[in-house]
């Protein structure tokens, strides 16, 4: 089009919307050199999202096409993007306008707040703002409408237009006239049992748009899908059946084109099918057959090992969906039995350090200073909970995916449960913690606790000069996290430990730890037992896990080992890596108290 037919479309245009100064830019217009001068920069499938949100033609009465857009997935799609896009479109669809406070009948000097929301007003400014600023200061057009120098947390123009940062609590948004914002980190934002600020901070924003501008403000959420029950999943499934809303979910090769990856020598992206339900690979060749749904996707190869190795962690950081709610926590179980393999080709020849009844075998000792982390998962008294009980070290560090990371041993789990009537004396606990440190000579760096009274046994710990904190398992997920990542990375080994567990029908002996991961769910907001199921075992190890992958204290000791090679069913062969902690005949032997089982 010549500058001519383009002036003439210009002026027919301001003619046809005389509250206009100017036309405002179009989607691609605003992208090019005379706006934010960014197109080369943005992908394909990007522009797409922005051009369905915004609308491929110029408006004269809203600035975008739908009032309300979530843009959620992988990691990497391109959120940020979207957003440091579409908040500097809306200030420059405002500012084409001639008197914007009287185009929307506000009243003279009122100010046009867009807001970007995110979990604390540092984070807001940190990230998308600092973006958005950034697409602003090195933009030709906004050179003619300068932000005024002498607010750096803000960006104010001409017109009483301002961009703001702010987190999800209500009184950040009093006082404003909002007529666009954003939602970031949408599934990150604090949710407690009085409040979800996620929601909260939205519905304020949302009201303020609504009842100043009706429908022709904007209001994005942007943000990963953490909880398949959280905040961005549910505003993804309500905005995909409203007609005034906007609802796209990407995964990272979506975003990255066909462009971005191997092609066979007939020019087609190499892929495979994976079946989310089910969380595995399908084998080849069985893709023409298929009746195609969301249950199955095609991903391309380059992404297999990542799906393979860990598929939660995959389908949510690079599809985008995040575990269903009581999924299994553990998908891979094969891998749950191989960890326990692994410690019984390191100790060849040994078994549990804790002996069914409870007692210790007597070659339990350690001769070494390597630093030890325990947590104990306390029991509810008369709630028939057990107590769980953990210890562990890094003996080396390995390579996993081309990240140096501590291979973590578990040197003991103990189940303590007290018999009916009884209860489990915490002082009985400590004496255990002391004995590990005078008698058995294990360094112990840190003891972490979870549960009930914890409060008077951290102080007695304390008191010897034991490093004791607490660490809530069932409060924060991590824990787990960094447990089942250790289990499907291969760099984890617990003792083949069994207890005694009363039944209807009479007593049963089970290999308890074993048992627990492989029914662990996930619930949305924390991993948990099914019904009449335990997980304090589990809890002991989830917690050792977190201190030990958390302190680098625990790793300056550790060997350096190449076993960046790892395969699903097969471990290397440890005997030569036998831990001095595990050799020699002498020992102590302690009974569990009577009350005990």
């Amino acid at each position: 089009m010549s500058n001519l037919n383009k002036l003439a479309e210009e002026l027919e245009w301001l003619k046809k919307n005389p509250a206009f100064i100017e036309r405002p830019a179009t989607l691609i217009e605003f992208l090019g050199p005379e706006y934010l001068n960014i197109e080369k920069g943005v992908r394909k499938r990007i522009k797409e999202e922005l051009s369905e949100i915004l609308g491929k033609e110029v408006s004269g009465t809203h600035p975008t096409k739908y009032p309300l857009a979530i843009v959620t997935g992988g990691i990497g799609i391109g959120k940020t993007t979207i957003a440091s896009v579409v908040l500097p479109y809306l200030a420059h669809w405002l500012l084409c306008l001639r008197d914007p406070q009287d185009f929307f009948d506000l009243l003279p000097g009122s100010r046009i707040a867009l807001m970007e929301m995110s979990t604390s007003e540092a984070q807001a400014r940190e990230v998308v703002f600092g973006d958005i600023k950034a697409r602003i200061q090195h933009s030709p057009w906004f050179k003619k409408h300068p932000m005024d120098p002498a607010f750096k947390n803000q960006i104010r123009f001409d017109k009483d237009i301002w961009i703001l940062p702010g987190d999800s609590k209500d009184t950040t948004f009093e006082g404003y006239n909002i007529f666009g914002g954003i939602i970031d980190e949408a599934d990150s934002h604090q949710v407690t049992v009085n409040k979800d600020y996620a929601q909260d901070g939205y519905d304020a924003i949302e009201n303020r748009i609504t009842s100043r501008f009706q429908d022709r403000g904007f209001l994005l959420v942007i943000g990963q899908m953490k909880q398949s029950a959280g905040f961005a999943a549910r505003k993804y499934e309500e905005f995909k059946n409203r007609p005034d809303a906007y609802a796209v979910r990407l995964a990272i090769w979506e975003s990255l084109g066909d462009e971005f990856f191997e092609k066979d020598e007939n020019g087609v992206v190499k892929t495979f099918a994976y079946d989310v339900a089910r969380k595995q690979i399908m084998p080849d060749g069985v893709v023409g057959l298929l009746n195609m749904s969301e249950q199955v996707m095609i991903i391309p190869e380059v992404y297999r090992r990542a799906f393979k190795n860990n598929p939660e962690k995959a389908l949510k950081d690079l599809a985008g969906i995040p575990p269903a709610v009581n999924d299994p926590f553990i998908s891979l179980v094969n891998k749950i039995d191989a960890a326990r393999d692994r410690w019984i080709i390191r100790y060849p020849g040994l078994k549990s350090p804790v002996r069914v009844d409870g007692r210790l075998e007597p070659w339990f000792k350690a001769h070494n200073t390597l630093q030890r982390a325990v947590h104990i998962d306390l029991a509810y008294s008369g709630e028939g909970d057990a107590l769980g009980f953990a210890m562990g070290h890094v003996p080396e560090m390995v390579v996993r995916e081309g990240e140096r990371k501590p291979y973590i041993v578990i040197d003991m789990l103990l189940r303590i449960k007290a018999r009916p009537g009884g209860e489990i004396f915490l002082a009985d606990i400590r004496k255990w913690v002391y004995m590990l440190i005078d008698d058995l000579k294990f360094k112990i760096n840190r003891v972490t606790m979870d549960g009930f009274e914890s409060t008077e046994t951290m102080q007695q710990l304390q008191r010897r000069r034991i490093n004791a904190e607490y660490l809530s398992i069932d409060r924060d997920v991590l824990p787990y996290h960094d447990l089942r990542e250790a289990i499907y990375e291969d760099r984890i080994d617990y003792p083949p430990y069994v207890v005694e567990i009363q039944m209807d029908s009479g007593s049963i002996q089970q290999e308890i730890l074993i048992h627990e991961l492989t029914h662990l769910m996930d619930t949305g907001k924390k991993i948990d037992h099914p019904l009449n199921g335990s997980k304090d075992v589990a809890d002991s190890v989830a917690g050792v896990t977190f201190s030990l992958m958390g302190d680098r204290r625990y790793h300056r000791n550790g060997v350096n080992l190449d076993t960046s090679q790892h395969h699903e069913n097969s471990f290397p062969s440890l005997a030569g890596l036998q831990h001095p902690a595990y050799r020699g005949d002498s020992g102590l032997s302690a009974p569990l108290p009577p009350t005990w089982r």
